[in-house]
């Protein structure tokens, strides 16, 4: 989600961490959408096939990609350099070098080469604040400068990535975060297996019955922070009354003050403390990183997990897809994004500011949202594609119709996107670390976030302004 959110199979390593072929459409359909595209794209030189500038001559340029999502969506990178090789045969005059990224550097990757505008002409970062700080220090370029909004139109989520009438960049998949339950511990626990819990208190008293019984409740892992990340990403929200909250209390505008949020932060890790010190949570969670605490539930060693809608199918193929269930997280708050779900396009692409070939890099991101490229995706990783045209009817499992189900049925709001990433990194990340390893206490933990707003409206005075500005204006 940032995250670190459709559903592929297993997860090597995974932000949310924050957090996806069969070519479903006859040739004469393809044609006719490529048709519409460009002319929809006309003589901008958009995401047609004809991959032409504003002169009508046909694009000579050396594409770097720098791509990231294999984390999210095992098989994805294999997709992309099919894409790109597929782009290439109808455009022999351009190249595209497809350059994995790391987890563990993909932010950091990127400052370094935005401060010698180097390097790559498209890279992925993590949705919303993680893009729009780029544009607003001036390292991207918005993709809706070159790609007309008859096509970004129909891409799901564009709303997390748009910043004063801009769509700074596209997404390319969905990625939900659902409660997985395994029925048979379920039952050895003498619990109703097709009843999860869908609020706080019954899952506090579903752990303790599974406990009571020998049974790991929940399986996690935090030794990279990302559980925790996603605690605050879930639940945090839930006590929030809108994202302007949580907006006005980052912007310090005194609409919602850093005295509600501390508020909610307290609550969010009382909670959390509590199910440390129940023991509801495996005992070495600060042990393992995120993908290594998924591994619990699949091997039978955990009842409950908090994952993505990937793992969830994957592991429905190892235990059987009648003895797993998903549904949304429990209710933990009162406020009104209680009632939201947790989709988020998890990452998303955009054109650096640098780049010499901006125009034909806009045309290559919006040609993979051509509907046969989108099914594609979906056929070959499983993805569910942030994309109106995708065909729903395409997805036959039974899981999988839960999963879609559950990440297109209403609002969701992933919270995490809207921190800034000095914010994020050095404040989210290391407060969920100390309250889940019981290194520290819940007023370290809130008094943390406080010394690191303060520290980043000081230190990014520019973003600061920007931040506000972007949330004055309703995101």
């Amino acid at each position: 989600m940032h995250a670190q959110n459709g559903p592929p199979v297993a997860q090597p390593e995974s932000r949310r961490s924050r957090r996806r072929s069969r070519r479903t459409f006859a040739a004469v359909a393809s044609a006719t959408a490529a048709a519409l595209l460009v002319a929809a794209c006309g003589a901008t030189g958009g995401s047609g096939s004809g991959a032409t500038d504003t002169a009508g001559q046909a694009y000579d340029a050396n594409l770097t990609y720098w791509f990231w999502g294999e984390s999210d969506i095992p098989g994805i990178t294999k997709w992309m350099q099919g894409m790109a090789t597929d782009y290439t045969k109808l455009h022999p005059k351009v190249h595209i070098n497809l350059v994995p990224q790391s987890t563990s550097t993909l932010i950091g990757a990127f400052q370094t080469a935005a401060q010698s505008h180097s390097g790559p002409d498209v890279d992925t970062q993590w949705a919303t604040l993680p893009t729009l700080t780029p544009y607003w220090d001036k390292q991207a370029t918005p993709i809706s400068d070159y790609v007309p909004s008859s096509e970004t139109s129909q891409w799901l989520n564009t709303n997390e990535n748009t910043t004063g009438g801009k769509v700074v960049a596209m997404p390319l998949y969905l990625i939900g975060v659902p409660l997985v339950w395994n029925k048979q511990l379920f039952r050895e626990a003498g619990l109703n297996p097709n009843d999860p819990p869908t609020t706080w208190s019954q899952l506090l008293a579903d752990c303790a019955a599974l406990k009571a019984h020998g049974i790991t409740p929940l399986g996690m892992g935090n030794k990279d922070g990302y559980f925790g990340a996603w605690m605050f990403a879930i639940f945090a929200k839930q006590e929030l009354a809108s994202l302007s909250n949580l907006e006005s209390a980052i912007g310090n505008t005194g609409q919602f003050t850093q005295s509600q949020l501390d508020t909610v932060l307290t609550n969010l890790y009382t909670a959390e403390q509590e199910l440390v010190q129940k023991g509801y949570i495996n005992s070495d969670v600060s042990s393992l990183d995120l993908t290594q605490g998924w591994q619990l539930f699949p091997q039978k060693r955990a009842a409950m997990s908090l994952t993505t809608d990937g793992n969830a199918m994957s592991w429905a193929k190892t235990l059987g897809e009648d003895n797993i269930g998903v549904e949304a997280p429990p209710t933990w708050g009162n406020g009104a994004l209680a009632s939201t779900y947790d989709v988020t396009q998890s990452s998303d692409e955009f054109i650096t500011a640098w780049s010499k070939n901006q125009a034909a890099a806009a045309d290559f991101l919006a040609w993979l949202h051509q509907p046969a490229n989108m099914s594609s995706l979906y056929q070959q990783t499983g993805a569910f594609p942030a994309d109106k045209r995708f065909p729903v009817s395409s997805i036959t499992d039974s899981m999988a119709k839960e999963l879609y189900q559950l990440d297109t049925s209403k609002t969701s709001v992933w919270l995490e996107n809207y921190l800034p990433p000095q914010v994020d990194n050095d404040a989210d990340i290391p407060a969920g670390q100390m309250i889940l390893s019981g290194s520290g206490s819940v007023s370290k933990a809130v008094a943390l976030w406080n010394q690191v707003l303060k520290e980043w409206r000081t230190e990014q005075p520019g973003q600061f302004q920007q931040y506000k500005a972007w949330a004055a204006n309703g995101s």
